[in-house]
Parts: C-alpha cells; sequence; structure tokens
C-alpha cells in the first residue's frame, strides 16, 4: 500500500512538473533596480516603493500629485485654505517638520522605502542628498526644482512610483503650458512691467532671473525688480517701488498672518502711500490665489504651472489662447485630485 501511495504521489509530482504547477513564472523579480535622478547621481532604490520622506514642502507638492497615497507626511501642518481644497483622507497625515525641524527619528521609525529632495542638482545639493540617506538609511531622490523640468520630475517619478499614467497625465500639462507660453513671443514694447509683492506690508520681492520668480519670466512679464541675485527674496522700500513705478502689481499677502493676497491687494489699493503709483491708479493691483498653495512661489514647486496659465491670462488676455477657468478646473482635477465646484471656483479667485 505505501509503494503504491509513493508511486501516485511521484506520478502527481511529475504531472505538475511538466504542468509547470507551483514554478514561478519567470526569475524573480529583483528587490532593487538602478536609477539615475536629476542630480546626475546613479543610485538603488527598491524595486517596489509604497512610501516616500519629502524633505521640504516643494517634495510633499510632488508627491501629493502624482502619488497621494504614497506620501509619509507634510512637512508642516496644513492650514484651513489648504484642508479646504484637498481631500480629507490627507489632512491627518503627520507632520514630519522640514530644515533644522525634521523629526529624523519619526521618519526613520515610519520605515520609508526612499526619500525625494527637490533642489537645483548642483554638487552641494548632492552632497546633501548623500548625507541624508546615509543618516535615514534609505535612498535619497533628487529632482529639479526648475519649473521647465517640471515634465521631466513627473516622468522620472512616475517610473519611480509606477505611477506611470498619472505622471505622464501631469507632465503632459505641464509641457503644453510650458510650451504656449513660450509661444505668445511678445514683442518687448508690449511686455507689461510687474512688481511682485511679498509679507504683509507687500515689500518683500523676488529677484528677476531667480528661482522664486520664474513664474513672471514664463509669463511674459518684465520684472521690474531687476536686482542683484543675492537670495531668494529681498526686502525693497517704497522708495524704491515708487521708483520702479510697474504697469501691475500682483501681491501674496502672508499666509502665516492668515492675510490672503486679495486682502493684500486692497490694503495697497486704500493705502495713500501707494496712491502715486500707475498700477494703483489704474486699478491694476491683484491678489496672487494661494489655494491650496501658493500659484507663484510659496513654495516653488509644481503648483506654479497653473501659475503661469492664470498670470499670463491676467497680462495678455488676448494673446492667451485658453479660458483661464477651464485650464484652472482641469489643473485641480489633474494634480490636487479635486473636481471644482462653481462656489470653489470662484473662492479661488
Amino acid at each position: 500500500m505505501k509503494a503504491t501511495k509513493r508511486i501516485l504521489s511521484a506520478v502527481l509530482c511529475l504531472l505538475l512538473l511538466a504542468a509547470g504547477c507551483g514554478q514561478p513564472d519567470g526569475p524573480p523579480e529583483p528587490d532593487s533596480r538602478e536609477i539615475t535622478d536629476m542630480a546626475g547621481r546613479t543610485l538603488a532604490v527598491p524595486a517596489g516603493i509604497k512610501s516616500v520622506f519629502p524633505t521640504d514642502p516643494t517634495a510633499a507638492i510632488y508627491l501629493y500629485t502624482v502619488a497621494p497615497d504614497r506620501l509619509l507626511g507634510w512637512n508642516y501642518a496644513l492650514n484651513d485654505v489648504e484642508k479646504r481644497v484637498i481631500p480629507e483622507k490627507y489632512h491627518s497625515l503627520p507632520n514630519l517638520g522640514m530644515g533644522d525641524a525634521v523629526n529624523y527619528e519619526a521618519v526613520i521609525a515610519a520605515g520609508p522605502d526612499m526619500a525625494l529632495q527637490v533642489s537645483g542638482g548642483g554638487a552641494e545639493d548632492a552632497e546633501q542628498a548623500d548625507r541624508l540617506a546615509e543618516r535615514l538609511g534609505i535612498p535619497v531622490v533628487v529632482v529639479s526644482d526648475q519649473l521647465a523640468d517640471t515634465p521631466a520630475a513627473y516622468r522620472l517619478l512616475g517610473e519611480l512610483l509606477g505611477a506611470e499614467e498619472q505622471a505622464e497625465a501631469l507632465a503632459a500639462y505641464a509641457a503644453d503650458t510650458l510650451q504656449e507660453a513660450a509661444e505668445m513671443q511678445l514683442p518687448e514694447e508690449k511686455r507689461v512691467r510687474v512688481y511682485y509683492g511679498n509679507k504683509e506690508d507687500s515689500l518683500e520681492t523676488v529677484p528677476a532671473g531667480s528661482l522664486h520668480g520664474q513664474v513672471l519670466d514664463l509669463a511674459g512679464a518684465v520684472n521690474v525688480a531687476d536686482v542683484e541675485l543675492s537670495s531668494a527674496r529681498v526686502r525693497i522700500s517704497l522708495e524704491q517701488l515708487l521708483a520702479w513705478d510697474p504697469d501691475v502689481i500682483v501681491v501674496n499677502g502672508e499666509p502665516k498672518a492668515s492675510l490672503s493676497g486679495s486682502a493684500a491687494a486692497a490694503g495697497i489699493l486704500n493705502d495713500p502711500d501707494f496712491a502715486a503709483l500707475t498700477a494703483v491708479r489704474n486699478g491694476a493691483v491683484y491678489g496672487a490665489p494661494s489655494a491650496p498653495f501658493s500659484w507663484i512661489e510659496r513654495p516653488p514647486g509644481p503648483n506654479r504651472i497653473i501659475g503661469v496659465r492664470w498670470l499670463a491670462g491676467l497680462l495678455y488676455p488676448d494673446a492667451a489662447a485658453y479660458d483661464v477657468d477651464d485650464e484652472v478646473r482641469e489643473f485641480f482635477r489633474l494634480f490636487y485630485h479635486v473636481e471644482l465646484s462653481e462656489e470653489q471656483l470662484d473662492w479661488l479667485f
């Protein structure tokens, strides 16, 4: 009887082997793969990435837009404006901190598969990423902070996170926006001179040609703040603004003081100190939308793509070959995972 059972068992095993049952379909999946990031660094990353630590708010926005369920946490506590747009399921993600305030112990304990750093991609940025990778024990991937590199950043993230379809949709929208802005090709004499103001008094600005001023450049504006590129933002005096005398003023307000761009614009229009400005006399002072993130430069991430559309449409309505409201709806659907109602659209502006 035992011999018969052994024979039957052997025959069954042969049949299973012949049918390929119980055998893998191919070689086992590798645990890691090699990629080249946008700082030119070649590094190994896990084959399957389920959780990513953003080292800064710009990285968090990239992750939220392309693969929100892979976002380990935010870098600060979301404010009420951000929560009004971002779906509720992401409100409770932990605040991991940024800069010197990052809670590295909490990050390590959470066990992310990789970290994402958004920066210029130079030697110092690469070294910073290497140091952080050693500290966290996970790969740190660098993507470019340049607005023109947004499509390439999304395509790299799509490949990394297995989110190619979503990433390509975002990359294509960004590429179309940048292409259409470039094709406007306005002659110098028709370009509008613009001042961009930040903070409660609107007397902090972004220098022409700076990372933080790229929306103005790409939208075809002439940034009147033609000053030395000593920092991302610079303080100016009211006298300097009066001397520049811009055609249009766009202000961001101060989110930390719950001052919206529209409130800051109203303040300028009603302040006698600004009354002599051409922009004020013509009523050409506008608040930059900032929901859920600033459309101009705080932070300088993919949130700026819709800022290019908005500002170009504001400055050159006859040259912009699109409806701004339609573009805002499409951008929010693709990037922020929200279908805007008419009420929400009105609120944004």
